[in-house]
């Protein structure tokens, strides 16, 4: 042994100087009495105990933890002779931790004894960690009691920081699970001081290669979607393909490794399990249960990849959406060809076609309401969250009370999360409360949100068909009360079909509400495939049409474009984006707000979709109004925008349309003729793609900009951006 080592008892090791007090050491030479004492606490069993004492250190007491480690086979006693035991190996590793400034728990020392070539004992010390959590508490907690995007965020961003600073040090762990990570609570959702434990595994190294780096990333537990994000958060940037090769064949390695431990060691997981089904331990959700809420995008994330989420989707869906299709297209087929040949062909006032979504809390609800004040009395849409707390909803049922008093028709939408899905209980109850408290003050209820995609909890028509029971027995209770849905999203219509297919038979469907994005980074007007706008709304009305469970009555209960330049708080980009990265995901303020006038434009005159519902008034990434100054909302270009077209043309009627022909990529001149109630005819006009001559031979009084300005000259140049023909002839011009 080294003649340097510290004798302690019977026992030879290292100590830092200020644990070499006599008395102290005096206790340490009889640790196997005071780890059995009444005073030690055990924090964790198995073969290597992990026990808290208390030592007297400069007049008071510190709380240690010591890892006791456990006898051995004598080949491996032959091996840590050479290379040092668990104990010393810790020691090592914690105090080049601790040099380099990576996080460890403070190392006091190590203690072993050996005996005719045997290591009897071993024991190493380090500082107990009042308060840290493993990754792998912090993890239930969050899935458990705190289901917040930005919190694991944090969370995840805390671990990769820590990790990053390890290897940069030159550290590996190799055996980085979530139990082996200590992380410190600081308020809800928010962690510091990042330390790894059960360093005897690790291995110091000049620097690390990728290897070995995908070997320790291998052995974090995360749900597949939040491990990719972990990997950039590790990495700052999207890692290298060796990289990721790598921790995919080693995590793939180590799941071998662990799926054949009860065969390796039958006894030990025999007794294991015993151990299990006595203690009641939390655990990770299964993957259809991890449900993700991120309040920045108003929307959940997917804790797992596509890939996987595929994987889980039974059977019987794919295959009722291919039966439900095969029923359904003669019949679609047959109406979808006239509705579009329809379109723009009849007369459409504009009155009460254009509606709000809200999202305020108690503090900001006075200004929302303001700013929809400036909008008009125009249709408000407010969402009833299952995950929310109670207190949230009675606030969202005065907020429905305060619009009703301000003149506003109000429709809601009830939203679920997984529990409800899970727990059919608690969502009738949710139901119960919501409906009991504002049927008498609302025009239209939207049942399920997104019931089409498996982040929103839903992953088999079964589950759907439970979420809709209760409202049965509410139609029955009030019948003037109108149901629209399903609430479904995007240009997802073969499972629109099979969705609808589970709606209660005896509650009919006022409307097909549909959550409609056509391009979130284009143009209205672009296809996609065969399918613009346009052509979107004819189908969907077809399936209304078609449908026994609907009337022939289409809603957009959902549209916006997510914005440049808003990080995280995109649609596009949550729940993370990397350094440098995400900029330019998204479009313009200024394209915000055109697409908005094009939207409203094509959906309402075609004559296709009855109602469009923005989504929302007020949000950082998506809304009308920039809410990242708390105390100085911003209007953006889009409100205003939105502001003059109601003015202009809120009360008028659609009397006809000159669109570019249906085929390529839509391109051309676009012009819509309305007559006001005064009698004035006005043509909103605007070019999609490149930009064209005005057209001189348009009679008009005067040109207004997409804000109400007049303009001193006549533009030589049409663009995106709408423009009105104030006192238009009517008439769209030849050719």
């Amino acid at each position: 042994m080294d003649s340097a080592l510290l004798t302690v008892g019977p026992y030879v090791g290292e100590l830092v100087p200020e644990y070499r007090a006599p008395e102290l050491l005096a206790r340490l030479a009889e640790l196997p009495a005071l780890l059995a004492s009444p005073e030690a606490r055990p924090v964790a069993g198995g073969r290597n105990r992990h026990v808290r004492i208390d030592l007297p250190l400069g007049g008071a007491s510190e709380a240690v933890i010591v890892k006791a480690f456990g006898r051995q086979a004598w080949l491996r006693d032959l091996r840590d002779r050479r290379r040092g035991s668990k104990a010393r190996r810790s020691w090592l590793a914690a105090s080049h931790l601790q040099r380099h400034g990576a996080g460890t728990p403070r190392a006091i020392g190590y203690l072993e004894r050996w005996e005719g070539g045997r290591l009897r004992e071993s024991y190493f010390l380090a500082a107990y960690q009042s308060g840290a959590v493993s990754l792998r508490e912090a993890l239930l907690t969050l899935f458990h009691e705190l289901p917040e995007a930005a919190s694991f965020i944090e969370l995840l961003e805390s671990v990769a920081a820590g990790v990053r600073g390890m290897h940069a040090a030159g550290f590996v762990h190799n055996d980085l699970g979530n139990q082996n990570v200590l992380l410190r609570p600081d308020g809800p959702g928010r962690w510091r001081d990042f330390q790894v434990i059960d360093l005897n595994r690790g291995r110091i190294r000049r620097e690390l290669g990728v290897r070995e780096r995908a070997r320790d990333l291998s052995r974090l537990s995360l749900p597949s979607h939040l491990l990719r994000v972990f990997m950039k958060m590790y990495w700052q940037a999207s890692p290298p393909r060796a990289l990721a090769r790598w921790e995919r064949v080693y995590r793939w390695l180590y799941g071998l490794h662990s799926r054949s431990r009860a065969w390796r060691h039958p006894i030990r997981e025999a007794r294991r399990r015993a151990e299990g089904g006595r203690e009641e331990r939390r655990r990770y959700p299964a993957p259809r249960d991890m449900w993700i809420w991120d309040e920045r995008t108003g929307q959940p994330i997917n804790a797992i990849l596509r890939k996987e989420r595929l994987a889980h989707y039974p059977a019987a869906r794919y295959v009722g959406q291919i039966l439900d299709t095969l029923r359904a297209a003669p019949g679609l087929w047959r109406s979808y060809g006239p509705l579009l040949e329809g379109a723009f062909r009849q007369p459409v006032n504009l009155a009460g076609r254009i509606g709000m979504a809200l999202h305020p809390s108690p503090a900001t609800l006075e200004h929302e309401l303001s700013l929809l004040a400036g909008l008009g009395r125009i249709p408000a849409f407010v969402r009833f969250y299952h995950h929310e707390a109670r207190a949230q909803r009675a606030f969202r049922v005065e907020l429905v009370r305060a619009l009703r008093a301000a003149g506003h028709p109000v429709a809601i939408a009830l939203v679920q999360d997984r529990k409800a899905v899970r727990d059919p209980g608690a969502w009738s109850g949710f139901v119960e409360d919501v409906l009991g408290a504002v049927a008498p003050m609302v025009e239209a209820v939207e049942v399920g949100h997104n019931v089409n995609r498996a982040k929103w909890g839903i992953w088999d028509f079964r589950e759907l068909r439970a979420l809709y029971a209760p409202i049965e027995k509410w139609h029955a209770r009030f019948p003037a009360l109108q149901f629209m849905g399903p609430g479904a999203i995007d240009f997802e219509y073969l499972a629109l079909l099979s969705v609808l297919r589970q709606w209660p038979a005896g509650v009919p469907l006022s409307a097909l509400s549909h959550h409609l994005y056509v391009d979130r980074r284009g143009a209205p007007e672009n296809p996609q495939g065969r399918f613009s706008a346009l052509e979107k709304f004819a189908l969907a009305r077809a399936i209304a049409r078609r449908s026994p469970a609907c009337e022939d009555r289409l809603v957009v209960s959902e549209v916006n474009w997510p914005l440049k330049g808003t990080g995280v708080y995109s649609p596009l980009l949550a729940p993370y984006v990397g350094p440098g990265r995400g900029k330019n995901a998204g479009v313009s303020e200024d394209e915000y707000g055109d697409y908005l006038l094009r939207y409203l434009c094509l959906a309402l005159a075609s004559g296709l979709v009855e109602r469009v519902y923005w989504w929302r008034l007020v949000a950082r990434g998506f809304g009308l109004v920039d809410d990242t100054d708390p105390a100085a909302w911003r209007p953006r270009p889009a409100y205003a925008m939105l502001q003059t077209f109601l003015g202009v043309l809120g009360e008028s009627t659609f009397s006809g349309a000159q669109l570019p022909a249906r085929s390529g990529k839509r391109h051309g001149r676009y012009r819509f003729a309305f007559r006001r109630p005064d009698g004035e005819i006005v043509a909103l006009t605007y070019a999609h793609g490149p930009a064209l001559p005005f057209p001189r031979e348009e009679s008009f009084a005067r040109v207004e900009d997409a804000f109400g300005q007049a303009l001193a000259r006549t533009p030589d140049r049409l663009t995106g951006r709408p423009l009105y023909l104030r006192g238009s002839s009517g008439a769209p011009p030849p050719g």
